[in-house]
C-alpha cells in the first residue's frame, strides 16, 4: 500500500474516534456486511477509506433515528431515493409527536414539582379553580363485587387509539359521592378511575373530559395502611367550606399524585358553590 493511499485511509480504531461509533459496532457493521472496511494490506490490516466515512454518517444518522439495521441495508442497495426520502418523512412526522409529547411532560413535570412542593404544609386549604382533566372511571374497586372488573378496565385502556404516552400523565383517583360527603362516609367509594391531564379528546366513548370547577383543595400525606386518617381531613375541608360561606357542591376527587412503599401523597378536591 501506498504512503499516498495510506493518508486517506483509517483504522478501526481511528474511525470510532473521528465518528464516535464504538469499535465493536464498526465490527458488527464489517461481520453483517452493512459496511466493511474497503482496504486490506499485505498484512491483513484492514482499512476505512475516505468515502467510507459518508456511509457511516448516514448509517450513524439513521441509526440515531432508531431505523432497524435490516432497513438500512434495503435503503443503501437502492439506486432511487424514494425509500429514504418516504423514510425521512416518516421520522419527522414522529419527531413532531414526539416533541409535542416532550413539550407537554415538561409541563407537566413543572405543574407536578409545584404540587409536591406543597406537601411541606399540609395544614393549608384553600380555594382554587382546577385544570381541565380526562377521566376513565370504575365502579369502586373496593365497593365493587365484580371479580371482572379489572379484565373490564383492560379492555377499555387496550381500545384507546392515542400512542402509550398519555400514560405518563396519569393517576389513580377515588371518588366519593356528594351524599356521602355531606354524611360523614368517607370511605364508601363511588368511583375508581384514571385521571389524565393529557388531553384525550378523541377517546370520548373511553375518558370524559372533567371541566374545571371551584373547590377546596388539600394536599395530605398518609401512610399505606391510613386511609382512615383522611377523615379528619375530610371534616377540616368540610368546616373551611362552611366558613367561607360556601356548601359542597359535587363529589369528592382524591388524586394520587405520588406513592412510596410506605407513604401516598394525596391532592384532595371538594367541589364548592355558594350558599
Amino acid at each position: 500500500m501506498s504512503e499516498h493511499s495510506l493518508r486517506l485511509s483509517f483504522t478501526i480504531g481511528e474511525v470510532s474516534q473521528i465518528l464516535d461509533i464504538p469499535v465493536d459496532t464498526l465490527r458488527y457493521y464489517d461481520k453483517i456486511g452493512l459496511l466493511a472496511p474497503h482496504i486490506r494490506d499485505t498484512n491483513k490490516y484492514r482499512y476505512y477509506d475516505l468515502e467510507q466515512f459518508d456511509a457511516l454518517i448516514t448509517i450513524r444518522m439513521l441509526r440515531a433515528m432508531e431505523v432497524p439495521i435490516e432497513r438500512i441495508q434495503e435503503l443503501l442497495k437502492e439506486r432511487e431515493l424514494a425509500g429514504i426520502r418516504g423514510l425521512l418523512r416518516e421520522k419527522r412526522s414522529e419527531i413532531d409527536r414526539r416533541l409535542a409529547y416532550l413539550t407537554q411532560l415538561s409541563g407537566k413535570l413543572e405543574t407536578l414539582h409545584g404540587k409536591l412542593r406543597r406537601f411541606e404544609d399540609t395544614n393549608t386549604i384553600e380555594l382554587v379553580k382546577t385544570e381541565p382533566a380526562w377521566v376513565l372511571l370504575t365502579d369502586s374497586i373496593m365497593e365493587s363485587g365484580d371479580r371482572k372488573l379489572g379484565s373490564r378496565v383492560q379492555e377499555q385502556v387496550r381500545r384507546i387509539r392515542e400512542p402509550k404516552e398519555w400514560i405518563a400523565f396519569c393517576h389513580i383517583i377515588s371518588i366519593v359521592s356528594q351524599d356521602n360527603l355531606l354524611a360523614g362516609r368517607y370511605h364508601n367509594y363511588l368511583n375508581n378511575g384514571i385521571l389524565s391531564t393529557h388531553p384525550l379528546a378523541g377517546e370520548g366513548d373511553i375518558f370524559r373530559k372533567l371541566e374545571p370547577f371551584y373547590c377546596a383543595r388539600k394536599y395530605v400525606v398518609i401512610g399505606k395502611d391510613d386511609y382512615s386518617k383522611l377523615d379528619e381531613h375530610y371534616e377540616l375541608m368540610r368546616a373551611f367550606i362552611a366558613r367561607r360561606g360556601f356548601r359542597v357542591a359535587g363529589d369528592s376527587l382524591e388524586i394520587n399524585l405520588y406513592n412510596q412503599y410506605d407513604r401516598h401523597y394525596i391532592e384532595m378536591h371538594i367541589p364548592i358553590a355558594e350558599t
